[in-house]
This record gives structure tokens, C-alpha cells and sequence, in this order.
């Protein structure tokens, strides 16, 4: 139990350490007086939207291209499995001929 409470402390001041640097400095510029509310500071820096930007890559023919290559990469993998079971199924028929002719002497 003392194992994760310790880890629970540790990850908690691991994960707030890169927050406390920036706090650090808006509490000095705010002792200062030259600091504005961060509200207020992301307010001036808005910038409005015209409209929405047409696509520049086309999503339909990547979609198309990428299924492409999945059913040509199943296709050949089809291909290889059918060569490698009738390399197997003409072994087969190799050692069963030898067993039998073996057998007979």
C-alpha cells in the first residue's frame, strides 16, 4: 500500500513539475503589474475564421489506393500459400511412394 501511494505522489509531482515554471513566472510579471489575465490575453490574440479551406489531398482516392494495396498484398498471399501447399502435397506424394515401395521388398 505505501508502494502506491508513494508512486501515486510521484507521478503526481512528475506530471506537475512543467507547470510550475510558467505559474512561477505569471505570479512575478503579475507582481509586477504588467501582466494581463490570460482571458483576456487569448482574446486579443483571436483570430476569426473565414470559412472552411477546400481539401488539398484527396481522402477518397488515398482510401481507394491504400485498399488497393491490401487486396493485392492478400492476393499474393493467396498466390504464395497455394505454391508452398502443392510443394507439400508433391513431397507427400514423394515420400508415400517411397514408403510403399520400400514396404514391398
Amino acid at each position: 500500500m505505501r508502494a502506491l501511494i508513494l508512486v501515486l505522489l510521484a507521478s503526481t509531482v512528475v506530471c506537475s513539475m512543467p507547470l510550475l515554471p510558467a505559474h512561477d513566472a505569471a505570479l512575478a510579471q503579475s507582481d509586477e503589474g504588467e501582466a494581463e489575465d490570460p482571458a483576456e490575453e487569448r482574446a486579443a490574440q483571436f483570430v476569426g475564421v473565414r470559412g472552411p479551406d477546400a481539401e488539398r489531398v484527396p481522402g477518397g482516392t488515398l482510401l481507394l489506393a491504400a485498399y488497393a494495396v491490401v487486396w493485392l498484398l492478400l492476393f499474393l498471399y493467396l498466390l504464395r500459400m497455394r505454391s508452398l501447399q502443392r510443394q507439400t502435397a508433391a513431397e507427400l506424394e514423394r515420400l508415400s511412394s517411397e514408403v510403399r515401395a520400400s514396404g514391398s521388398l
